[in-house]
């Protein structure tokens, strides 16, 4: 596969100077050759790709927000439903939840975009979440890309809000429920938390939703994706400046480039090798929500029913994404002072901040322009695999109730939860110590097999002394 680098700008003006439209094109836009011919990964590193499923993943929700939110209606005042679903046909229910009925089943194509939607807000973390792995398991965010590595970070903290913000619109049981529980863990904020609810909410859930809906719809379709594209923008244009850090396994077909120089950056350039590479990523997302949307689609609507503020119901659990968060509210036990506060609050706030300053925690002084090896690293991928194991146990906290059932019919949900948060502390130090051990085992037995002299050098150096 052809090559090349960030550096061969003049090769890359003479190879589209031919082109009629890159000339056109050129002589009004004043179009940077740097650009076109920037060197991308080799597409044998099919990680490096989880990027570009998120920015996708992000555009098609950005499409189908569109066409949802230009029929959305925000309100909690009760209108009668007149559409085709006979279950509400003729009852007085919210005009958002009558609005969100009207979407699903009354408008052509309404549920399969409201499912596109649906399965492309859950594709958009779980990309930007592997993307964050695959950087942090490869070193990716060493100096210089330290910002880079915050402005992902923020990202991904944004997209949660952002998932958290449309809970709410339906003004279903689940949503609403799901959305009090987010009122409450803001007040319970210490000093600020009247100010928080006050400033997000604009009042107090649910008895005011009728004007919190329309301020939520708005974070929800403006603000905050008006945030994410910018920071998205941002993002990428470091990426661009910096360039990408590349394996240098990828150096041994380079027979031109020393394979330690870093001046240059090898890989494929933008057009027309990326490009194509970039065509089959889109169409291969915009394939897969298809799929999810029109074979699983989500029926909330019908399964708990419009918002009723004299009942609370029972099960409601929040999306993955936020099941860990919901398990540290599970486990966290009752003698802890604001238990609310440090559950929702405080711990996943410690959680975002390590993971935001961890360059700055595992920082070095000179630039590194090369992945690195996790089998190499045994303190940064023990604290990795640790971290991970502690989300994912986390996650099952969520789930105690069924966790409970599975144990046996007379498991009590208390007596699982008691173990669980036994099993949360000690499993992720479990796995991290077992990671360190067998990969600084392994980079000793490497760094003592270097050392010591082969066969083929023994008998070499005997030859010589004949």
């Amino acid at each position: 596969m052809a090559t090349t680098t960030d550096t061969d700008d003049a090769a890359d003006a003479q190879k589209y100077e031919g082109s009629r439209v890159y000339r056109w094109l050129d002589d009004r836009l004043d179009l940077n050759d740097e650009f076109l011919g920037k060197a991308f990964p080799e597409d044998r590193y099919a990680s490096f790709l989880l990027g570009e499923v998120t920015l996708f993943s992000f555009i098609t929700l950005v499409l189908t927000g569109t066409f949802l939110g230009l029929l959305y209606r925000p309100g909690a005042e009760s209108i009668t439903y007149g559409g085709i679903a006979a279950e509400y046909a003729g009852k007085e229910v919210p005009v958002a939840f009558a609005s969100v009925l009207r979407i699903t089943y009354d408008i052509p194509m309404g549920m399969f975009i409201r499912m596109v939607h649906h399965w492309g807000a859950y594709l958009f973390i779980a990309a930007m979440g592997l993307h964050m792995l695959r950087v942090f398991f490869s070193g990716a965010y060493r100096n210089p890309r330290e910002l880079n590595w915050i402005v992902g970070a923020t990202l991904l903290f944004l997209g949660l809000v952002e998932g958290f913000m449309g809970y709410a619109l339906p003004f279903d049981e689940y949503g609403s429920t799901a959305t009090g529980i987010g009122f409450e863990l803001a007040g319970g904020i210490p000093v600020i938390g009247e100010t928080v609810k006050k400033l997000v909410f604009g009042g107090v859930w649910s008895d005011n939703a009728s004007a919190i809906l329309p301020r939520m719809f708005f974070y929800h379709v403006f603000l905050i994706p008006l945030i994410l594209g910018g920071l998205i923008a941002v993002h990428m244009l470091l990426l661009i400046r910096q360039k990408h850090t590349e394996q240098k396994s990828s150096r041994d077909a380079e027979a031109d480039v020393a394979g330690d120089d870093e001046s240059v950056v090898t890989g494929v350039p933008l057009v027309p090798n990326q490009l194509a590479v970039t065509l089959i990523v889109f169409f291969s997302v915009l394939g897969a929500l298809a799929f999810l949307a029109g074979l699983f689609p989500v029926q909330r609507l019908p399964l708990w029913g419009p918002n009723d503020p004299f009942s609370t119901p029972s099960g409601v659990a929040p999306d993955w994404y936020f099941m860990w968060v919901f398990g540290v509210l599970k486990i966290i036990p009752d003698f802890v002072p604001r238990a609310e506060f440090v559950g929702g609050v405080l711990v996943p706030g410690v959680v975002a901040t390590v993971l935001a300053l961890w360059p700055f925690i595992d920082y070095k002084k000179d630039a590194v322009h090369f992945t690195a090896d996790p089998i190499e690293r045994p303190p940064q991928t023990a604290v990795g695999v640790g971290a991970v194991t502690f989300v994912f146990m986390l996650s099952i906290d969520g789930m105690n109730a069924t966790v409970a059932n599975l144990l046996g019919p007379n498991v009590a949900t208390a007596t699982a939860t008691h173990y669980l948060l036994y099993l949360t502390i000690i499993v992720p130090i479990v796995w991290a110590l077992i990671t360190y051990y067998v990969l600084k085992r392994g980079v000793e037995r490497r760094e003592s097999s270097n050392a010591m002299p082969s066969d083929d050098s023994d008998t070499a150096a005997a030859v010589s002394d004949d």
